[in-house]
């Protein structure tokens, strides 16, 4: 046992050792199939890693911890000092999180109304396809859901069934608060909606899980090829990971593999994220400057732009929101905070959405939020005291210092490199399908 720990905690091989294993078939081979395993188990693998970890106490600054079926929310909106690790978080919405297991059974959600107050429950499941419950599908009223896996289970009366198409699955939910000084009526709601179902264990203190970065990767996603329902037409690649050693019909073991398949594997683990880095995510540009993408909630049989979407933080169904991006100017100039920029909406021209939009600059690399003087860490149609123009447009500052005009329409932004985040929030059929796209962002010298 002691030994399998230690080879599957082996660091990964450098990149000499598999520049020379070019030359050893087994070697080739494994790196081949192993490549294949890393880009189609990524969302296993990482779901794995964040359940652990957050289901354990790993570090004493962690926002959220909790057993299995249980709802943590966090205990504020997100700023600059309490953002941690996460990659673009939003400053919206406060942040629910839980990790559900359905395998004992039905897991039962009881959602208080919610009125016109925006939220969503958005369950990944274990492949990371995205399945809402919200004001887009209820309205905002009290509602009772039974969540049921595969495994199935008795369901009482008086609730709604909502299928999820595996046992595991990760919720993250959102409730909208308008600006801090409502952030404790949104917290209220929150804590208001209730989960129950099969007990998971305490939390414990535990080092923090990574399989990323040695042979536990096919450890964990072996284990994770054994709890999931077959997707149809993926019997051939099961096959050649079952070869392999780490598919759904054998058990890994790391100690038993030959020295080229060890090889093999590590090498595949090095150079998996890189392919994702380069291969995986091709966005395009809109005419004014805006990065959109197609659906990334639904890829299908893309193994590599699911697994580069899961790299880059997963996403909502683009029924519920869509995130376009800003790097550059309207002259395509990177986005730099020595520099001041503006926004002009024209009269009528305001995202269209059935819920709100916002804008959140981050700084990059990295994509965290920054300390300001004036704590505003975006700006939005929920945005208390827009100044608009007399013919009805809005035009939005972007710098770093206050501007002469003031600060109404202010948006702080990062002193170096900078990206620029719309988030739409049930966007209307004319911003899905490209007849709506926003104003470019021009500098201002």
């Amino acid at each position: 046992m002691l030994l399998l720990a230690l080879a599957a905690a082996a660091s990964l091989p450098d990149a000499a050792a598999c520049q020379a294993a070019a030359s050893d078939p087994q070697a080739v081979l494994a790196q081949s199939v192993g490549l294949q395993g890393f880009i189609y188990g990524y969302p296993m693998v990482d779901m794995t890693r964040q359940r652990f970890n957050e289901t354990h106490r790993t570090s004493p600054s962690q926002p959220v911890a909790a057993p299995l079926n249980t709802i943590a929310v966090y205990p504020h909106l997100l700023t600059p000092s309490t953002q941690g690790q996460l990659r673009a978080p939003n400053s919206d919405t406060l942040y629910l999180n839980a990790w559900l297991d359905l395998s004992k059974g039905p897991v039962l959600i009881e959602v208080p109304a919610m009125g016109s107050r925006y939220y969503t429950l958005a369950f990944m499941d274990f492949y990371s396809a995205p399945h809402h419950l919200g004001t887009r599908t209820n309205g905002g009223k009290a509602t009772r859901y039974a969540l049921v896996g595969p495994s199935g289970g008795e369901i009482p009366a008086g609730y709604e069934v909502f299928k999820l198409p595996t046992d595991s699955a990760w919720m993250l939910g959102r409730v909208m608060a308008e600006e801090p000084a409502d952030e404790a009526e949104a917290k209220r709601l929150a804590q208001a909606i209730r989960m129950t179902g099969a007990p998971g264990g305490s939390v414990s203190d535990a080092e923090p899980l990574n399989p990323m970065a040695s042979l536990e990767y096919f450890t964990v996603l072996n284990a994770a090829l054994k709890d999931l329902s077959r997707q149809p037409g993926e019997e051939a690649l099961m096959a050649q990971f079952d070869r392999a050693g780490f598919g759904p019909s054998v058990t890994f073991d790391p100690a038993r593999l030959e020295p080229a398949q060890a090889l093999g594997l590590g090498c595949a683990l090095r150079i998996g994220p890189q392919v994702l880095a380069k291969t995986a995510f091709k966005p395009s540009f809109t005419a004014t400057g805006w990065l959109q993408t197609r659906d990334l909630s639904n890829p299908g049989l893309d193994y590599l732009l699911r697994a580069e979407v899961v790299r880059g933080g997963y996403v909502n169904a683009r029924e519920e929101s869509i995130y376009p991006a800003a790097v550059m100017d309207s002259q395509r100039r990177p986005l730099e905070g020595k520099f001041g920029y503006r926004i002009r909406f024209p009269n009528g021209g305001l995202p269209p959405v059935d819920a709100f939009w916002s804008m959140t600059p981050y700084a990059a690399p990295g994509m965290q939020l920054t300390e300001n003087a004036l704590r505003r860490y975006s700006i939005s149609s929920r945005t208390k005291g827009l100044h608009y123009a007399a013919d009805g447009s809005l035009t939005l500052t972007l710098a770093a210092k206050r501007p002469r005009e003031g600060t109404a329409n202010w948006l702080p932004v990062p002193s170096g490199t900078f990206t620029l985040v719309a988030r739409l929030y049930l966007p209307r059929p004319e911003a899905l399908d490209g007849r709506y796209v926003l104003p470019p962002v021009e500098r201002i010298d």
